[in-house]
This record gives C-alpha cells, structure tokens and sequence, in this order.
C-alpha cells in the first residue's frame, strides 16, 4: 500500500499546500495505481518554489521513496527518479563529465529544475532545461511516454510546468568536465556595471551583479571563470572581497563555495554548497526576464522605483541566460537579462509591491520565472510567448482529462 504523508509547506514557509496529502509510492507500478485512480494530481520534488504552481486542490505524489539511478553514457546522462544536482554532479565529475551550467543552489530536483526553467547565468549559457535531450513521463493513465527532441511534444514537455504528467526520468547533454576559479568583488561602479550589459556579463563563464539599488557598498560582482581568476573587474574599480561576504543584506554564514582558488566545476558554479543552508533561508524570491538589448533601460526601471519597495529587500541578483528553443522558456529565442529578488518573507508586503516592479517593466516584453512569486495576469503573461497555444495544444493531447491541472495552470495559462 502507497504510504502518505502531510503536505506541508515550501522550502522557506511562504506557501502552505492546499493539498490533503503526499503520495509516496515505492516503485513504479505504486505509482502507475496511484496516477491511474486519481482525478487531479500534482508532483511535490523538492518545494523550493515560491508560488502555488505544484499544488493541488486533491493530492500530491512525491518520487521520495522510489529508486533513483543514474547513468552515464558518452555525451548523456539519463537521471532516474528524484535525484538532485547536489547528488548528480559528483556522480558526473568521476566520469570526466559535466553540466553546462548550474543553478546558484545544488539542493534542487533535476527534474523540477527542468520543469520550471531555472537558470545559473552567462551570456553562452542556457537555462537547465536547456540541456535536456529526453524525458519519460508518466501519463494520468499510467503509461510513460518517452519525449525525445524529435517529439512533437518535446518544445513543450522539456520545461512543461508538470502539465505533461509524472516526469520519471530525464536526460540531459553533458560537456567534458572543466575547472572553474571564482571570486567576489565590491567597488565597482553602478554606471560601469549596467551602461553595457552584454559587456559586463559577458566577461566571465558566469557572472552575478548583486545590488539593492541604493547603497554603492551593497553592490558585488561575483564572476566565475574558466580561463583563470576573473580579474576583469579589477579594471571596473572592483576590489577582492575576503572572508566576510554578504549579499545585499543577507549575510552569509559560511555556507557559500570557495573564492579565488580553481575547482571542479560542480563546487565553484553554485553559489551556495550543498552541505549548508542556502541564501537566507526565510525568504520570498520573485524573478523577471527581459531581452538583454533592453538591460540597461530596464534596470534604470526598476532603480527609479527602488525606495518604494526597499523596506521588504534583501538583495536583487542580475543573472543573464541564453536564449532557447523551449516554447514556455523565459529565454525562448531571446538572451535574457533575469532580474531576481530575495524579498523578505512576509507574503502581503511583497504582493504589495510586485505590481510595481511589473508594471515598470512592462514596457520590455518581461517574463516572470514560473517558480516565484508574481502577480502578473495570464493575458501579461502569455502574450510575451508567441508559443503558447502550441503548449496548450499539446498539453491537452497529452493530458486530456485535465489530470496534471491545476488553479497555477489555468490562472497563467488558460489550461
């Protein structure tokens, strides 16, 4: 008999699940019984969304207790179950092999991350979902479906919100592994840092620029580099940060990876290690996504409305990612500028301002990371992605009888 358990809460508390219970099945054939014999089903991974985009109003199932396995195999990877970056990367790494990218925390799913687009950064470098090169989904019949890219679903399914079903397993494109040297500056200027921003993202594999839009002494560059120490923002005026790192107003607590000495690429990229607690924790992010040929006009958006909403601050982290072919992807066929908000948690007040910060960058064709917390209409939100009826149209096909569905899909989507 398939165990349960509480729903619970996301990762940092701001959303309490509607849904009665979790589903826990053992293996597949649990899982197939308990898909097959529910009307509406959700996936709970690893919850660090900030947004009701994996509830439910029935149920939830969870791949916790089924067995993960990892393969690898010449230029793919195939990730079976619910097996996190955290526990991928080394696994890759001993095969001379590695990721693209990475996330700026290791903790989360591999599946989830692909399912909602989420990103590390660098003008070269596409989102996670990008990398995927196949998915097996579990339909609400119980029967998996095996998504190539020669699929006519798969510009949907590889980052498809869970709307295609229970992604059971996924692979992804892997690159020979590379070592990577990262260091963390102040100092630099404002202006310099946002007049070009191609330029300034450009100058490293990865580079974060965080600010909170007032105090210059808030203001940090953190560049990750394959071709040696990052010392290109030397020349913007920017100085070395020891070991007394904080971002904004989160101060970290010796949870972030090593500076200013070269490593595997897996313990460099992140910003966080995977054997601490991330960022701050008690928190509430939002992100938004423009075209990074309209960076500069859109920062200087947001910067002119920054006292109204510097009160429920933390941080802000400007990420760039390349554009991609993935029909809901906030990077689809544009390099974006992401304009990410570590807010603190206090629900109301952050609801409060996000029409604010929408509404300026309203003019830039912006997009809201479907993980977070916005408040951007449906109608906003699908008129920035020319694919949006193929998405529906292919959701539909594959889940008919509106299984995988949920208030998330239909206030976002229409679904």
């Amino acid at each position: 008999m398939t165990e349960t358990r509480a729903a619970g809460a996301t990762w940092s508390g701001n959303h309490h699940y509607r849904a009665a219970e979790v589903l826990l099945p053992a293996d597949a054939g649990e899982l197939a019984e308990v898909v097959a014999s529910r009307p509406a089903l959700r996936v709970q991974a690893t919850r660090h969304t900030f947004n009701d985009i994996a509830d439910a109003d029935g149920a939830l199932v969870s791949l916790e207790r089924m067995p993960t396995r990892v393969d690898v195999t010449d230029d793919r990877v195939r990730v079976e179950g619910l097996v996190t970056f955290a526990q991928l990367a080394p696994m890759l790494e001993a095969e001379g092999r590695a990721l693209h990218n990475l996330g700026s925390l290791p903790h989360i799913s591999v599946a989830g991350a692909a399912a909602t687009g989420t990103h590390g950064s660098g003008m070269g470098n596409g989102n996670l979902s990008s990398a995927v090169t196949a998915l097996e989904i579990m339909d609400a019949d119980g029967r998996t479906h095996h998504i190539d890219r020669g699929h006519p679903w798969f510009g949907a399914a590889a980052l498809g919100l869970g709307a295609f079903g229970v992604v059971t397993a996924v692979e992804l494109r892997t690159v020979p592994s590379y070592t990577v040297v990262q260091q963390a500056f102040t100092g630099a200027a404002w202006d310099d840092l946002v007049s070009d921003p191609a330029t300034v993202f450009g100058g490293s594999r990865s580079v974060s620029v965080f600010t909170t839009w007032g105090d210059p002494a808030d203001d940090l560059v953190w560049a990750k580099s394959d071709t040696g120490a990052p010392t290109w923002v030397e020349e913007l005026g920017g100085r070395a940060v020891g070991d007394d790192l904080h971002l904004g107003r989160i101060r970290t607590l010796d949870n972030t990876t090593e500076r200013g000495t070269p490593g595997p690429w897996h313990t460099r990229l992140p910003h966080f290690r995977a054997d601490a607690l991330p960022s701050d924790g008690d928190e509430i992010q939002s992100e938004y996504f423009v075209p990074i040929t309209a960076a500069a006009e859109a920062l200087a958006a947001v910067r002119a409305i920054a006292p109204s909403f510097d009160a429920h601050l933390l941080v802000t982290e400007l990420r760039t990612v390349a554009a991609d072919g993935l029909w809901l992807s906030p990077a689809f066929e544009r390099d974006v500028l992401a304009i990410h908000f570590t807010w603190r948690n206090d629900t109301d007040g952050v609801l409060g301002v996000l029409p604010h910060i929408e509404r300026a960058l309203a003019p830039f064709d912006v997009r809201p990371h479907w993980g977070k917390a916005f408040t951007m209409p449906g109608e906003a939100v699908r008129a920035t992605l020319p694919r949006t009826e193929d998405f529906l149209a292919a959701a539909r096909e594959a889940d008919p009888r509106g299984v995988f569905r949920n208030a998330y899909l239909e206030r976002t989507l229409g679904l």
